[in-house]
């Protein structure tokens, strides 16, 4: 019978990383992911741990992060390398590992899930975000699906025109603006939001300068008189370009309209430049200058604590979020692949 256990680093790590033996580059992420992160270090690593004969049969990671929650600072888990063994699958410890995890936080979150994990997550009371969409535009058509997506995209640019933006100023950097620009930005904006994760200096430095495997590039925009008004996060990779995060006004259609454009003419040369995001400025934006609207949508869920919010509030937990590819361990970890990828190709090719 598996039973929960307390995490022990030294006894369970190397167990747990077996269970993710498929994924070659997950012991380089390890310290990044588990132990780095700000909320981690503010509060310790405490993932759910199944063990069944002494042998771990299943492992729940979590990412503490803070979530400004309708102007109040709450404190959120995400959900992330959710894995039962094989051999134990359909057998409760799913179940099990989940109903620990509702213990640990009041807001539990999680993105880029599977459609089997999304049947479990919604019997036990998580609700589904329907608001995140993956959003693409093609620029160098290699079939005759892209040509046909490339007339859509004109097709879709028409009925969703927008304008503005001219009187910013978009410049790349290598690392963030300082912590106190950073903090002071995100200070002016936060009020915008009604749910979000809290991009401060800490956060944003984490998650996107100290990656162990993958580069990210930093979009400044300044206004005239050179205060900066937002960032915007981008990783490329084999001629596709990801805009993968973004912290500046909630609602700004010229801001985010100028970030769109300085993306665009910042990387002429990839062959396709995508987002992912909940934002319906964005979406706009994004289809006003040449990018279609996938049928995908990425799974969101999210769950809150009876125990701490009204059933109505619970009814309504994913209502307004903003959410970026950024947000999911998904992007986190397809980043660290496809590094890893190009560098595998790299020494094979030496």
């Amino acid at each position: 019978m598996a039973k929960v256990v307390p995490y022990n680093d030294q006894l369970h790590r190397d167990q747990v990383l077996a269970l993710f033996s498929d994924v070659p580059f997950k012991k380089a992420m390890w310290e990044y992911q588990f132990l780095l992160n700000p909320g981690t270090v503010k509060s310790g690593f405490q993932p759910v741990v199944a063990v069944e004969s002494d042998r771990v049969a299943g492992f729940n990671g979590v990412v503490p992060v803070a979530i400004l929650w309708h102007g109040k600072h709450r404190e959120g888990l995400w959900s992330c390398d959710f894995k039962v063994s094989s051999e134990l699958r359909g057998k409760g410890v799913g179940r099990l590992i989940k109903e620990e995890l509702a213990q640990q936080s009041p807001i539990l979150i999680s993105f880029g899930i599977s459609p089997v994990a999304a049947i479990v997550l919604k019997r036990m009371g998580w609700q589904p975000n329907n608001d995140v969409h993956f959003l693409k535009k093609i620029r160098c058509p290699s079939s005759m699906r892209d040509h046909a997506l490339s007339v859509f995209q004109r097709m879709t640019s028409v009925v969703n025109w927008t304008f503005g933006g001219d009187e910013y100023s978009v410049s790349v950097r290598e690392t963030l603006p300082e912590q106190p620009a950073v903090d002071a930005l995100w200070d002016d904006v936060k009020t915008g939001y009604n749910k979000v994760v809290v991009r401060n200096w800490s956060y944003l430095h984490w998650r996107y300068e100290t990656h162990p495997l993958a580069t990210y590039s930093f979009l400044e925009l300044s206004d005239s008189a050179n205060k900066l008004k937002a960032i915007g996060i981008v990783r490329a990779s084999g001629g596709q370009l990801r805009l993968v995060d973004y912290m500046g006004p909630a609602r700004d259609l010229g801001v985010k309209r100028a970030l769109i454009k300085g993306v665009l003419d910042t990387w002429p040369d990839a062959k396709a430049v995508s987002a992912m995001t909940s934002d319906l400025q964005f979406k706009k934006i994004m289809k006003s200058l040449g990018f279609y609207q996938g049928r995908e949508q990425p799974r969101f869920y999210v769950w809150t604590s009876p125990r701490e919010f009204s059933p109505a509030e619970c009814e309504r937990n994913t209502e307004g979020w903003f959410i970026m590819g950024g947000d999911s361990d998904g992007e986190l970890l397809q980043a660290a692949s496809e590094s890893w990828n190009e560098n595998i190709n790299h020494r094979e090719n030496v």
